[in-house]
């Protein structure tokens, strides 16, 4: 069965994970008399806010009593008071989110309405917009990284408060939030992110924040972040009022808009929940709920389904075809290999190598067309496709002023040009381009340099809407076409953006792979990701220690590291070997035969107790933890769990804590089954992994031991039945031994048994273990061999270890 059969249990899987109907966390908040906000958790303060201030006709209007935002004094025009004209209390509302009550602060700013409005929704989270009935004109700051608006202005603690434990973490920075910034919240002053690059979600968090439902109810974390207008929606650090020890953090419309229409509108949203993860899920149903993005068309994608061959920075045959070849003849002596190994590549990646650049240093590179030239492709590139039948995710990066289809350079298209860079402006260009692309066998339109793009041109800087058209356009012609995207080098305000675009499907989580460089680590990124419905992606990697050459002497220490993050990402498994040089069996341990990844239905994230850590304990603590990340999968409405351990200490993880870390189920759906009170875990990086068989249970907690990079451990933790059976599944030749894409039908026979179905490739050889009751160890397992029949399924039925077509 291929991925159109699993979509059912797929479907489910994701539909098991969506938002908790009754929020243990609740959120309130109160407008005081001069229009500040105290917001609180279960009725202990979390946030205060320190005035409002816009931006209109040359001069910043200010609430009594809030200092200037960094520059102000400089700046052109003056300072005017901002009139607080009434309040309006007790109001009720309702939108897709639920019912709310909210109160609305109408100000003047000169001649000029603005409005704030505080919601707190029933479901126990608060909502704070901006509204701008008469738009704003000649408002600028000149500094992109400022805001134009202030509300709300979050008062940071006192720096080094010593009353003050709570951590943060702020996911800033490329690929997603990458460069994030994690410490203690009386730090915040000094340590958070800002501006442009830094406006993502904000977590802060109690230190003995847990998933646990023995948790204290003063203990939880609190996601802030827009909730609108993400493209020009900014975070700006205030710390010029560091005399009296605390910063502002502003949220407000970006700093170099010159103008807003009439009756534009910002919001940001708050939502707590026990950790951060938990919190973090929440946070995100809530947008894809508001925006009505649906989760099941990431897992749908053929490209992040199956295993892909990669020619990315970092790939063996990144800019570098075979000696003597075109890049034709190398992709098709790729597939040769591949085929001649059984490698199952479904699909191909081409990068910046492919297509038209603008080598004039002052173009920076841009794209002058988007097609191949000869030396690349001699019988072009749909012959290429058609030669090799691999589905391609093809690479773009900006355009370049010289760009052939501007209307300035003589093609079709509007575009707006700055200095190095240009931009398109009409819709039709998009339906043109990747409508045409399609024939050529494009599948996933990779938008690489997304931060460039926008951060030197001045029609995305000084528009509060033109960057959100660009992304707009480009979604709504790939989803008019069938065509996935995956963002690249994207800030945190992309990914927000991609809730209200469905064919955004996957988002690069790591940084270019470089052997022997640490862009596995995406289990914060992940994180993100998956809350809002995207498919993080960890870069390609070589899958042989011992080859080098290519980029000097450098070689991949950890193979079966990338390998196995590169599975539990949930997105895209791409080596990107030298011909001949593929460690096929560590490659085959992520998928089947037929390519069909073998991953979990929840990417490996990092769990609450391990970015606790890295935010509140001294890098130098010998207790302070390192990469450890969990993941899930429900396969037969039964719960398989899965943690990854590198670089860190000795740490006890109790039954309840890894279950509670699993998304709650939809409102009025309740789990199937009362989740076990036992499971079997196995180490599936060791040696053997069935010497490593323990019984995990609430007396019994997961130990995982001290790690490294290169002797990390993957414990794979299998429900036992009511009878005392459990299965291990391919304990020995796959990273994930149980998943929705192998097994289903799960159950315990009347025998005091247990029985099965594999799927997979007609011809396939499937190993399938299973313990018996009681199993402390290898010698308690059973294993049964067996080939996949035409209809590409079989049952197994132990204890008698037999296989029957199905």
């Amino acid at each position: 069965p291929g991925l159109a059969a699993l979509l059912p249990a797929l479907a489910a899987a994701v539909a098991w994970g969506a938002r908790d109907p009754e929020p243990s966390r609740r959120l309130d908040a109160r407008v005081d008399a001069n229009g500040d906000v105290t917001v609180s958790m279960n009725g202990d303060t979390w946030f205060e806010t320190a005035g409002v201030f816009v931006r209109s006709e040359g001069d910043l209007f200010a609430s009594p009593g809030i200092s200037p935002p960094p520059g102000d004094p400089g700046q052109p025009g003056g300072r005017a008071d901002l009139k607080l004209v009434e309040i309006l209390r007790d109001q009720e509302g309702m939108d897709s989110l639920g019912e709310y009550t909210f109160t609305t602060t109408h100000w003047e700013a000169g001649s000029v309405r603005f409005q704030t409005e505080v919601r707190v929704y029933g479901e126990g989270f608060v909502v704070f917009a901006q509204h701008f009935p008469d738009g704003l004109n000649n408002c600028s700051s000149g500094d992109e990284n400022q805001v134009i608006s202030s509300f709300p202005s979050l008062r940071l603690p006192v720096l080094g408060a010593e009353e003050e434990k709570r951590g943060f973490l702020a996911y800033a920075g490329n690929m997603i939030g990458a460069e994030y910034h994690a410490s203690s919240w009386n730090n915040a002053t000094l340590a958070l992110p800002s501006g442009i690059e830094g406006s993502g979600p904000l977590v802060v968090f109690s230190p003995d924040m847990t998933p646990e439902p023995t948790a204290a109810e003063k203990d939880g974390a609190v996601v802030v972040s827009p909730l609108s207008s993400f493209m020009s929606a900014n975070q700006a650090l205030d710390n010029s009022t560091l005399g009296g020890g605390a910063g502002i953090l502003r949220y407000g419309i970006m700093g170099r808009v010159t103008s807003l229409p009439k009756g534009y509108s910002m919001e940001t949203i708050m939502v707590a929940n026990k950790g951060f993860n938990q919190a973090m899920y929440a946070w995100g149903e809530l947008l894809l709920t508001r925006y009505g993005k649906d989760r099941g068309a990431a897992r749908a994608d053929l490209t992040t389904n199956y295993l892909g061959y990669s020619t990315d920075n970092g790939a063996w045959y990144y800019w570098n075809p075979e000696p003597n070849a075109s890049y034709t003849q190398t992709l098709n002596d790729v597939k040769a290999y591949a085929q001649s190994e059984g490698l199952p590549y479904r699909h191909l990646q081409i990068d910046s190598w492919w297509y038209y650049q603008d080598t004039e240093s002052w173009g920076a590179h841009g794209v002058k067309n988007w097609t191949a030239p000869g030396s690349i492709f001699p019988t072009g590139i749909d012959a290429m496709y058609n030669e090799t039948g691999y589905p391609l995710v093809a690479h773009n990066r900006f355009w370049s002023n010289r760009t052939d289809y501007a209307k300035q350079n003589g093609g079709d298209w509007e575009f707006c040009f700055d200095d190095k860079k240009s931009f398109p402006l009409e819709s039709g260009f998009w339906e043109w381009m990747l409508g045409d692309a399609k024939k050529w066998g494009l599948h996933t339109y990779e938008q690489d340099w997304l931060f460039g793009e926008f951060e030197q041109n001045h029609c995305t800087l000084e528009s509060a809407t033109n960057a959100r058209m660009w992304l707009m356009q480009m979604g709504a012609a790939a989803e008019a076409h069938s065509i996935s995207i995956q963002y690249c080098m994207a800030w945190p305000r992309f990914l927000l953006q991609s809730v209200e675009i469905q064919s955004v499907t996957q988002a690069r989580a790591s940084d270019d792979y470089t052997p022997g460089n640490d862009q596995w680590k995406i289990g914060v990124t992940s994180i993100f990701a998956y809350a809002l419905g995207v498919t993080p992606l960890k870069d390609s990697f070589w899958s042989n220690s011992s080859v080098s050459g290519r980029y000097g002497d450098a070689h991949e220490p950890f193979p079966r590291l990338q390998a196995a993050v590169s599975t539990l990402s949930s997105g895209s498994v791409l080596p990107s070997d030298e011909i001949g040089t593929s460690d096929v069996n560590l490659i085959m341990r992520s998928c089947r035969k037929d390519g069909l990844l073998l991953r979990p239905d929840r990417p490996a994230m990092k769990i609450d107790a391990a970015i606790a850590s890295e935010a509140l304990s001294p890098p130098s603590s010998p207790s302070r933890l390192g990469e450890i990340w969990a993941a899930h999968s429900e396969v037969s409405s039964l719960p398989h769990l899965h943690v990854l351990s590198i670089d860190s200490p000795p740490l006890n993880l109790t039954l309840t804590s890894l279950l509670a870390a699993s998304p709650p189920p939809l409102p009025g759906r309740r789990r199937r089954r009362a989740p076990p009170s036992a499971f079997l875990g196995i180490d599936t990086n060791a040696g053997d992994p069935l010497e490593t068989l323990t019984v995990i249970s609430e007396g019994s907690p997961l130990a995982l031991q001290e790690t490294t990079r290169d002797a990390f451990e993957l414990w794979a933790l299998s429900p036992t039945l009511g009878n005392g059976w459990t299965l291990l599944g391919e304990a020995v030749d796959k990273w994930v031994p149980v998943s929705n894409g192998r097994f289903s039908q799960i159950r315990a026979t009347s025998n005091s048994g247990l029985s099965v179905v594999a799927q997979g490739q007609s011809g396939e050889v499937v190993h399938v273990y299973a313990a018996k009751p009681g199993a402390r160890g290898k010698d308690g397992t059973v294993s049964a061999t067996c080939t996949l029949a035409a209809s590409g399924s079989v049952k197994i039925v132990f204890p008698e270890a037999v296989c029957v077509d199905v």
